[in-house]
């Protein structure tokens, strides 16, 4: 296991700010942990490799449900082949450790008044405009934080960006990422529940705007060649859904959660049938949507994309008319149900 903790070594050398480096070997002395000739390597950078040890212990310590997961992808080992599966719980690991050291040094900075460029612009900015105008300024860069972070994951996934090109992408450094989140995972979090609650709240548009209609022209703009190609800014469910599913609960439930509000949204549109129909047939609609666009982005041939979104877009329409049976669907379910028992 030497080399992939080498390569540990040097992601988190590398994606760590230097100023942060440098406080790192400051606290690292002053523990004893390395001397004044040890402060930096042959390259004249901060040495990380003592300093950081004790840091990674505490952060690991204190990461019972990360551990947790690693310890599920030690025992699949012998499911998936072993270089893979290695490659993979490194790449975690080097996410979750850099996320837990990350959180440890701005509390370390904190307490000694270390600060860096980020924060000391913001102080500076509370002191000359007022509380008013610093909430102000906050609240609009966890916006763009957020947004950037939608951006990230919708199209490149949750392994697929990491936390200096979000910041990046926002226009903030990482350290003022870790201002706001306290981590990716819950920058994920928090990109779930704001997507979930932005479909929701464009369902209620549609409603507004088309009245009985309202299914005709989600449909069209769901299904447009458009929306297929925007992944980055186009519907969270098709491109976070599968992300959450490797999620933990905390994810997971907020996921459910902003699912269920999405649900009733959609079945207090629909006309005929009881509220369990309705709820029903919510669930059926909003399935073939997502499950349609997401094979209609899949697909290489731009004209099975297009056969794709033209099936889905009538079946979405015909259901919410009224023509597809929930009822019937769920005494086959319960029938099913009951069979199974027997």
């Amino acid at each position: 296991m030497g080399k992939p903790t080498s390569s540990l070594t040097t992601a988190i050398s590398i994606r760590i700010p230097n100023e942060l480096l440098d406080a790192v070997a400051d606290y690292a002395e002053s523990q004893g942990l390395i001397n004044q000739s040890g402060r930096l390597d042959k390259r004249g950078q901060p040495n990380l490799s003592a300093a950081v040890s004790d840091l990674l212990k505490q952060a690991l310590e204190q990461s019972d449900s990360n551990a947790g997961k690693l310890s599920d992808s030690v025992s699949s080992l012998q499911n998936q082949p072993l270089k893979v599966e290695l490659a993979d719980m490194e790449n975690r690991l080097i996410d979750r450790v850099r996320d837990a050291v990350a959180q440890q040094l701005h509390q370390f900075l904190e307490q000694y008044n270390i600060a860096n460029d980020s924060v000391e612009e913001t102080n500076d900015l509370a002191e000359s405009n007022g509380d008013t105008n610093s909430a102000l300024e906050k609240e609009d860069t966890k916006d763009r934080i957020l947004q950037a972070a939608s951006r990230g994951f919708r199209s490149l996934g949750y392994n697929g960006i990491g936390v200096n090109t979000l910041a990046k992408d926002a226009g903030v450094t990482s350290g003022a990422f870790y201002g706001y989140f306290r981590s990716k995972e819950d920058a994920f979090l928090a990109t779930v529940v704001d997507g979930l609650a932005e479909y929701r709240a464009n369902i209620k548009a549609f409603q507004a705007d088309y009245g009985a209609d309202w299914v005709v022209a989600l449909a069209d703009y769901y299904m447009g060649r458009k929306h297929r190609l925007d992944l980055a800014c186009g519907c969270a469910l098709p491109t976070l859904s599968p992300e959450v599913i490797r999620a933990d609960r905390r994810v997971r439930s907020a996921y459910q959660t902003g699912l269920l509000k999405l649900n009733n949204a959609i079945a207090s549109g629909l006309i005929p049938g009881t509220a369990v129909e309705k709820q029903s047939t919510a669930w059926v609609i909003l399935s073939v949507l997502v499950g349609g666009l997401t094979l209609a982005r899949a697909v290489w041939d731009e004209a099975i994309s297009e056969q794709i979104s033209t099936a889905v877009h009538d079946v979405a329409i015909t259901l919410a008319s009224g023509c597809f049976d929930t009822a019937q669907v769920s005494f086959y379910s319960n029938q099913h149900e009951l069979d199974s028992q027997h």
